[in-house]
């Protein structure tokens, strides 16, 4: 077999874990406490892993004595097989105990296979040379060969080589077994390395295999269909329980499927959503999120951790160029859910009560509360769907303006179904010191649907768009509406009905349009008392009056909107409402008034009804 002159090619697939990861997981010494093995729940997220049971840690790399003032170990082995041959690559890390600088000795490397091959490996052109006391190096060495016939790696071996002897004598300097720890691709096996297999939630840090003490923990997963196609966003928490500020590495995660989608894709690469440097302060917890796009009717069951390497060698113009490659050291499985997982999982919720939300997560200001004060269905006629109306409060408690936060919201029945809300359209972009903002959510579902509780999911769609992620989840149920023309509600307004007239006008022919046809109206009388919560501030797009005459088969006649806020808005005492435009010619009676409350949503008006007046 020779080495391929051939520049490799990237892989468009991303990497599983091998038996390569075998050993027992090490805790670093600034992690000696204990971790509990699950997380707490989305509410709790910002909790420390530290409780029971122990922080997964990477295998320990076995030293070795180069000389005997340098110590070598194995941190990354590679070697991977594709239709276009192989490529092993291997970084050391080199650690010295000596007093002074000393030199890295200038020795060949080579790999052994179980099928009794040996190649030399290239050093990467920025390998150091010497090593300063009491420091560590890591040494790069990759070599591709022609073969597509996968072998096992079984030794690493250093040689002293004499250049200038004849015949060339080489004295092996150190031989170090790696049966067991090579990474060899997608499609590896994870049978011999169950220490690497973590279960979902599990804490796990990222040493000894790179030096930080960050811990990391998998907090939540959500699916969300954007525009780009699926995505499969994992959430997770690092901590740093270090007493100096810690950046976070950079570090690579891939999903991975049964293949039970369309395609028989299995591995879909992920991506990390905030952008590096990303730097922790000793004892701080945030998020990370991983973006993943699969194919569609994809199913994730497991997700991949990699820890990126790069070796650099000399393109033909003398240049530096850099091969990139990445290395697994935890597989994650991912929750097993069913369709009602989520709904059993919510908090059963009280009207008018604030909501908590991850205190992690940073979309909603910790000076502002934000609660529901009305949950019902709105109809829509002849449209084929309905609309739940969920009504929030925000409330700012500080001394400051807040800003109107851009939450999501969804709907999940015990089914499984999920409905997204959609934001009325406000005209208010900050909330005043000590008051109340009310907005609505819109969820139109088919009329079917009749269910007395959903789950009411919050969700971040900002910190990882296109995608959404989960900061609080709750069990609410529908309230029902009863036609009380004493009391009547439109939030933030309270409408009570004292009494009603309504009388047919007649407009007849005049004489400088004598062949004009008699032609009728109606003129309806009010007197109400309304009541309203002067701390709550509203917009045109919040909740109006409407009112329908109907005649006696159920035909609307004519319909008036009252806004509440606003030039003509309805204020308490005595008004006169005008039926002008009427779809008939006739006079008609009896008549009936419905009643409704009627808000605007980014699909059309969706109303309730709350009156009904019959003459």
């Amino acid at each position: 077999m020779t080495n391929s002159n051939h520049q490799w090619k990237k892989t468009a697939l991303s990497v599983v874990l091998t038996a390569s990861l075998l050993g027992t997981a090490s805790i670093p010494p600034a992690m000696a406490a204990s971790v509990a093995p699950e997380a707490v729940a989305a509410a709790d997220a910002s909790k420390p892993a530290q409780a029971s049971g122990t922080i997964a840690g990477t295998p320990q790399l076995q030293s070795y004595a180069l000389t005997d003032k340098l110590q070598v170990e194995i941190k990354s082995l590679l070697n991977e097989t594709t239709s276009e041959g192989t490529r092993i690559a291997a970084v050391v890390r080199v650690r010295s105990s000596d007093a002074k600088v000393a030199k890295i000795p200038d020795l060949e490397l080579r790999v052994k296979t179980a099928d009794g091959y040996e190649y030399p490996m290239q050093a990467s052109v920025f390998n150091a040379h010497a090593i300063r006391p009491g420091t560590t190096e890591e040494l790069n060495f990759l070599v591709k060969v022609d073969r597509r016939d996968p072998s096992e790696l079984t030794e690493l071996v250093w040689y002293a080589v004499d250049w200038y002897s004849y015949p060339k004598k080489e004295t092996v300097q150190l031989a170090v077994p790696v049966k067991g720890q090579e990474w060899t691709g997608p499609l590896s096996s994870f049978t011999n390395s169950a220490s690497s297999v973590l279960p979902w939630e599990r804490s796990f840090t990222l040493s000894p295999a790179l030096e930080s003490p960050l811990v990391y923990t998998p907090v939540s997963v959500n699916r969300d269909n954007t525009p780009q196609g699926p995505v499969t966003t994992v959430k997770m928490r690092v901590e740093n329980p270090s007493a100096t500020k810690e950046a976070v590495p950079d570090f690579s995660m891939d999903g991975k499927s049964n293949g039970n989608g369309r395609t028989d894709k299995t591995v879909f690469p992920g991506k990390r959503v905030e952008a590096s440097p990303l730097v922790l302060e000793p004892k701080e917890q945030r998020y990370i999120h991983f973006a993943i796009p699969t194919d569609k009717d994809t199913v994730l069951t497991s997700f991949n951790v990699l820890t990126p390497e790069t070796f650099r060698q000399l393109d033909p113009k003398g240049q530096p160029s850099q091969v990139s490659y990445s290395v697994g050291r935890y597989q994650v499985a991912l929750p097993v859910t069913s369709s009602t997982t989520e709904f059993n999982a919510a908090k059963p919720y009280e009207l008018g009560q604030p909501f908590t939300f991850d205190s992690l997560s940073d979309t909603i200001d910790p000076h502002l509360s934000v609660s529901m004060v009305e949950f019902h269905r709105h109809e829509n006629d002849g449209e084929g769907y309905q609309t739940v109306i969920a009504k929030l409060l925000l409330t700012n408690n500080s001394d400051l303006p807040v800003p109107v936060p851009t939450f999501q919201t969804k709907l999940i029945t015990s089914q499984g179904m999920t409905y997204s809300g959609n934001r009325q359209a406000g005209t208010i972009t900050e909330i005043m010191p000590q008051t109340s903002y009310a907005v609505s959510y819109a969820f139109n579902m088919p009329t079917e649907n009749q269910d007395e509780q959903y789950v009411l999911k919050f969700t971040d769609a900002k910190t990882a768009a296109p995608a959404s992620t989960a900061i609080g989840a709750y069990r609410v149920a529908m309230q029902e509406t009863k036609l009380d023309l004493a009391n009547m509600s439109f939030y933030p307004f309270k409408v009570k009905l004292n009494d009603w007239t309504l009388n047919a006008r007649y407009n007849v022919p005049s004489a400088l349009s004598p062949n004009t046809p008699i032609s009728y109206t109606y003129r309806m009388k009010l007197d109400m008392d309304i009541a309203r919560n002067e701390h709550v501030v509203v917009d045109p797009n919040s909740s109006k009056m409407q009112l329908e005459l109907v005649d006696k088969t159920g035909r609307i006649l004519s319909t008036k909107s009252l806004p509440f806020s606003g030039v003509n808005r309805l204020i308490s005492g005595v008004q006169f409402i005008q039926f002008d435009t009427l779809r008939t010619e006739e006079h008609e009676y009896p008549l009936d008034i419905n009643i409704y409350e009627v808000i605007t949503t980014p699909t059309g008006e969706a109303k309730r009804l709350v009156g009904v007046l019959k003459q």
